[in-house]
Parts: C-alpha cells; sequence; structure tokens
C-alpha cells in the first residue's frame, strides 16, 4: 500500500541499533542537568561538553552557527538522534540560548514490538484535555481593551474556582479573544461536566464584567481584530507576513477575503484569519513517535474527523457580514494563508529522508516559530514552510513538563456553544484513540490489516488530500446536513457513520480497554439524538438550540445562525454589522438564560 509512513523495517533497524532505554537515559540525564545549569545561571550557550558529562554521549549541534536557532543531538552506537532544539534571538523573546532549549520528548525507538516494555504496557483511555477559543466584546460590539481583558481573565479564574473547574486561561494573538482550557479527563460524563462548568463560569463573568462573549467558529463582529501588544505575537505576525509573500496565490486569497468580507485594506494576515477552535490533546503512549505518526495519518484525516467537524461547525459571520454561501467561513479563512495547507503526515526527523535537514531547515531559516512547529514542513508549493495552521493538528514533542508528555493535538475542531456536542466529538476521539493504539500494538504502521477489516477502514483509514478537502467544503456549505463518502466508497448520512462506529465500539472496545457499553452508547445515542431526534423535531431557532430542554443541541447550528442573521433584518452576503451583532447578543443572552442561574 502507497503510504507515507516508514516501514515497520524502518522502525525496527532504528530500535535495534538505538535502544529505546538508552535514548530516554540520554534525555532524562540532559533535562536533570540542564535544570541544575539554568537554576545556577540561566544566561549563555548551552555548555554542550558539560552536557555531554552529563548524558554519557557526545551531545552536539547540527549546525555549526547557532545564531539562527540548532538542533541538539545524542547518539547511541553511533546512530544521532534529537535530544531537542532552539529556535533563533528572533523568537526567544529575550531568552538565552539555554533557556530557549526545547525537549524532543518523542523516543524514535519506541515501536510496536516494545511499547509493551514502557511505562505505558497496555491500551486503555487516555487522559483528554481540550482548549476552547472564543471572542469577547462589548454589548455595542466593540473590543475590550487590554485591562478588560486582564479583569474578565481574572474573574473567570474566581469563578473557575468555585465551579471546580480548571481555571486556567491564555491569550490568544488577538487582544480580543482568550482560551480556556478543559481538565485532562476520560469519559463523557467528565468532559461534559467539565464544559458545562465553563459555560456556567463564562456566564458569571460576563454578568460582573459586562462583557459578552462570541462562541462561535470565528470572531463574528466588526472588529480591528486588535493583535496584542506582545512580542512573540509581533514576531509570528512578521513571520506569517513575510511567508505568505512569497506566494502570490495566497496574496490574492487574501485580497479575495478581504473584499468578500468588507476587511480593512491594510489588514494582515493574522487579522483576516479569525478562527476560534477546540483543541483535543491526547497523550501517545510509550511517547513513540511512529505512533504519533500513525495517529496523525489515520484519526485526523479520516471519517471520523471530518464527522466531528460537521457536528461542531456554525458560523457564517466575519467582520459583521454574513456568507451567502458558507454556514462555517473557518476552513475558508484558513485557506487563506499558506501556512494552512493540508499534511499528508508530520515530518519525522528520524525517519524521513534527510530529516534533520529539513526539520532544523525550518528553524534556520527562521520559517518556523517554535520548535514544536518545525515538525508541520510542507514544499508542497516548491518553498519549504511550517504548516502551523493545518487542517488536521499536530504532534507535540515540545511539551515543557516534567513528565516530558506528548501529544496529538486535532486543531480541525470548531468551538460549538453546546457543552453535548463538544464533550460527544471529544470522547469519540479518546475512544476512536484507543483503536489506533491498539493496531499499532498489533500491526505498527503497516495499513494493509485496517484495510482488510473495512469496518474499521471505513471509520478510521486515511482519506485522500482531494477527498478530504471537497468533504470539508461539502460541510462548510451544509453543517450536519452534509454527507460522508468512507474510504470505502459508501456514502453516508452523519447519524449513520455514528450508528455504524457505535456497533464497531460495541464489538471491540470492551476487549481492547474494558470501556463499558453504557460509556459507548453516552456518547454515540446522545450524538444520535443530536442529529436525528427520535421525535422528528429539531431546533430552528437559537434560543431552542442552547435552551430548550427537549430541542437543545439539535438541529443545523450554521443554518440557525444564518436564519436569526435573516429574521433580524439582514440580507444573505451582505455587509450588516448591527444585524451581525444583534445575532450575538442572542447567543449570548441565550447562553446566560441557560446558565445564569448555576
Amino acid at each position: 500500500m502507497d503510504t507515507p509512513l516508514p516501514s515497520n523495517d524502518a522502525l525496527l533497524e532504528f530500535s535495534e541499533s538505538a535502544p529505546w532505554r538508552e535514548i530516554e537515559q540520554q534525555k532524562r540525564r540532559l533535562n536533570e542537568r540542564l535544570k541544575q545549569i539554568l537554576k545556577d545561571n540561566p544566561d549563555g550557550d548551552l555548555p554542550l561538553d558539560e552536557l555531554s558529562d552529563a548524558t554519557g554521549c557526545p551531545v552536539t549541534l547540527f549546525y555549526s552557527d547557532s545564531k539562527r536557532g540548532n538542533l541538539v543531538l545524542g547518539e547511541v552506537n553511533g546512530r544521532k538522534h534529537l535530544l531537542g532544539s532552539f529556535v533563533s534571538q528572533r523568537y526567544r523573546s529575550g531568552q538565552s540560548e539555554r533557556q530557549s532549549f526545547v525537549p524532543y520528548n518523542l523516543n524514535p525507538s519506541v515501536n510496536h514490538t516494545n511499547i509493551q516494555e514502557t511505562d505505558t504496557p497496555l491500551t486503555r483511555m487516555r487522559a483528554l484535555g481540550a482548549e476552547l477559543e472564543l471572542g469577547l466584546l462589548h454589548p455595542d460590539g466593540r473590543g475590550p481593551t487590554e485591562a478588560e481583558v486582564i479583569e474578565f481573565i481574572n474573574i473567570y479564574r474566581e469563578y473557575a474556582h468555585r465551579f471546580g473547574i480548571t481555571p486556567q486561561v491564555d491569550r490568544e494573538a488577538c487582544q480580543y479573544q482568550i482560551e480556556v482550557h478543559v481538565a485532562p479527563g476520560i469519559g463523557y460524563s467528565r468532559t461534559r461536566h467539565s464544559l458545562d462548568g465553563i459555560m456556567s463560569a463564562l456566564v458569571a463573568t460576563s454578568q460582573r464584567t459586562g462583557l459578552q462573549t462570541a462562541i462561535v467558529s470565528v470572531y463574528p463582529v466588526l472588529s480591528d481584530f486588535k493583535l496584542a501588544d506582545n512580542p512573540k505575537v509581533q514576531t509570528a505576525v512578521d513571520l506569517m507576513i513575510e511567508l505568505n509573500a512569497y506566494f502570490d496565490e495566497y496574496v490574492e486569497r487574501q485580497n479575495a477575503a478581504r473584499k468578500r468580507y468588507n476587511l480593512a485594506s491594510d489588514s494582515n494576515v493574522v487579522q483576516i484569519f479569525r478562527l476560534q477552535g477546540c483543541h483535543i490533546h491526547l497523550d501517545l503512549a510509550g511517547r513513540s513517535e511512529a505512533l504519533g505518526l500513525l495517529a496523525f495519518h489515520t484519526m485526523l484525516r479520516s471519517a471520523t474527523s471530518l464527522a466531528g467537524y460537521a457536528v461542531l461547525k456554525g458560523g457564517p459571520f466575519v467582520n459583521g457580514t454574513c456568507d451567502a454561501d458558507l454556514l462555517c467561513v473557518r476552513e475558508y479563512l484558513r485557506s487563506t494563508t499558506v501556512t494552512g495547507r493540508h499534511l499528508e503526515v508530520p515530518l519525522s526527523p528520524h525517519f524521513a529522508q534527510q530529516g534533520f535537514e529539513r526539520f532544523g531547515g525550518l528553524i534556520q531559516k527562521e520559517r518556523a516559530n517554535a520548535s514544536g512547529r518545525a515538525h508541520l514542513y510542507e514544499d508542497g508549493l516548491g518553498e519549504p514552510i511550517s504548516a502551523m495552521h493545518n487542517p488536521l493538528g499536530r504532534v507535540r514533542s515540545d511539551l515543557k513538563m516534567s513528565k516530558r508528555i506528548c501529544t496529538l493535538e486535532a486543531t480541525g475542531l470548531p468551538v460549538n456553544i453546546s457543552a453535548s456536542r463538544m464533550a460527544a466529538i471529544l470522547t469519540d476521539f479518546a475512544f476512536s484513540h484507543v483503536l489506533i493504539e491498539n493496531y499499532f500494538r498489533n500491526y505498527g504502521l503497516d495499513l494493509n490489516p485496517m484495510h482488510d477489516d473495512q469496518d474499521l477502514w471505513a471509520i478510521l483509514g486515511p482519506l485522500s488530500t482531494d477527498a478530504f478537502n471537497q468533504m470539508q467544503a461539502a460541510s462548510d456549505k451544509e453543517g450536519t446536513d452534509a454527507l460522508l463518502t468512507l474510504p470505502t466508497g459508501e456514502q453516508l448520512t452523519l447519524s449513520e457513520f455514528y450508528e455504524r462506529k457505535r456497533i464497531y465500539m460495541h464489538r471491540h472496545l470492551a476487549e481492547i480497554a474494558g470501556i463499558t457499553p453504557r460509556d459507548i452508547d453516552d456518547v454515540y445515542m446522545s450524538l444520535q439524538r443530536m442529529l436525528a431526534p427520535p421525535s422528528g423535531r429539531k431546533a430552528e431557532t437559537i434560543e431552542q438550540y442552547i435552551t430548550d430542554p427537549i430541542l437543545r443541541s439539535t438541529g443545523n447550528w450554521g443554518r440557525i445562525l444564518r436564519d436569526a442573521f435573516v429574521e433580524e433584518g439582514g440580507t444573505l452576503g451582505e455587509h450588516n454589522p448591527d444585524v451581525v451583532l444583534a445575532v450575538t447578543k442572542r447567543v449570548h443572552a441565550a447562553l446566560c438564560q441557560r446558565y445564569g442561574n448555576t
């Protein structure tokens, strides 16, 4: 089978020449020594001789000159492997070389034959975390000041503690956006409880601050989309402007978007790119680089992925304009930047041809503003770039945590106002990950056995780029009414797809990871109720979708929002900020009605 994944023979050859335990020990010793070095003296370059002594192997740099970033390599039996990397001074925000070192937590020698020897010997449900991006605005549509955003964040944390949810909030590139966190957990009920708590905390914070939330797939209202005054943001903006300027096609795409949504003529590519998403993180067993590649290429490129996107999509508004053709404009905006190009699979520094050169090249050319983004190598236009905003996701090897956690991150999901929908889709991804991890343990990166199991191939088999993009475009226009064409050639509605998946999960999940039938039905019966209610009745208004105890979370969310725009006096395709604001206020009012008395 033709696949961009490395062969199992390549995995085994690497493991035999560089045992995984030795690589793990080198990484552990290096990180422990570097931690002490930073405590004693955080300034200066990496002390390679000292790190070599501590690690027990030659610690070397890939490039002789580190001014523009570098790769830090270890060695086992003459075989080089990646210990970590650091970017150029341009992207360090004033940090020294040693402070900016980012560990490479994936292990290229953990494969399907030895993963049972690692600290995760059994297939099981992995902890699932998520981040929800949302916008803030005043009731008259104005964006908040920096001081008002900080106040909102502090009060949100207060309510989050009160409601027993994680209080973590991050800033986004736009001053008017924040990102709230769903704490890592397992199962539909726990995830749903956490999301309901987040909604309650957001409503309580809104009522105290006077700021309203915009929880849709794109920041919707008339806005300059002011970017945060932060060095990291500014350098990222400079990078995206620089990269897009190389390609006339993407310059024209941005011009078309400015005209389509009445954006300012001087708006840069980041101000055009107004996405709001739900990012899922799932732990990778054994920190296996190969498992990360397999999960990305199957899970994130599959019908399962596209179905999840379609369930959560909804947002026809950009900058006070209602799109005449699209129920969700998120992927259209993503397509305006070259960094949003589609990926087959992330770059492996160890198994890709010239992997170190390609990975390090993006860092040296200052075309990746973070080490983890150098994995997202794409050269389909003849010029290497980081597809850091690709519509699938990332394999995160660069998380600075004491446990050196690695995750698979799905970034293609929009945020949705429905906690039920988001909890079901997040948990469905966790179930799918169990299947993929189990498959890896049995077959490694050989996709032939998956193809032989046509039910598994239908739900998790990798789609061609053309097929993926065609279905993505269809669900942008049709939302939950879109049909899925599976890798087997079958065409199903979303409800039919999830029913087929429910049956497959009942047959396999219990024996793989001890997941109960009730756990499975909680997810897929919930999705059935939302997509094809037994009563035949679906929500048709914003208020029904959010507050009605019988109809909420049913219906086509994108069409509901578009119909509300027309109901408020708008004409499809027109720039009418007042009407878009009226719709946004209705969504916020319904959210307050639903969660305001919690």
